[in-house]
């Protein structure tokens, strides 16, 4: 199924798609997030390393929104391959029909993610509404 690379042997490709596919099926958590699969990610699929593996999980999994920034990138990274890392690309597109299968469960989680953060911001206005202390503190807070 896979080839082997110059930095990536077929069983290591293998790996890697072991942990992701666990980490989609697990939602995305922290403790599913390898470093086998962050390097994959960013040596081979477009994004960068974000300082190390605890700032690129924050920068893309923290939050429904952000996920589905990642996902976009990556689906179009590694669908075109932009010529640079076709030596992935068997293990790019299993990712990709891995990710398929979750994409309903992703999306899921990205709107209940918005629709949790409409409800506290809704539940701070009514707060703001009765109390004006706060509502000072919550405009300076949202930069308003």
């Amino acid at each position: 199924m896979f080839t082997d690379t110059k930095f990536m042997t077929a069983r290591e490709k293998v790996l890697v798609l072991k942990r992701w596919e666990q980490f989609l099926r697990h939602g995305m958590k922290r403790k599913h997030f390898t470093k086998r699969l962050y390097d994959h990610l960013h040596q081979h699929c477009g994004f960068i390393a974000h300082y190390n593996i605890h700032g690129f999980y924050s920068e893309y999994f923290e939050t429904g929104q952000d996920t589905e920034r990642f996902f976009e990138n990556f689906y179009s990274y590694t669908a075109r391959n932009y010529g640079a890392n076709v030596e992935y690309d068997d293990l790019n597109r299993a990712m990709r029909d891995v990710y398929k299968r979750h994409r309903r469960a992703i999306a899921q989680r990205a709107e209940k993610d918005v629709n949790d953060k409409v409800e506290v911001l809704a539940a701070c206005v009514q707060r703001a509404k009765r109390d004006k202390g706060f509502a000072r503190q919550f405009l300076d807070r949202i930069n308003f």
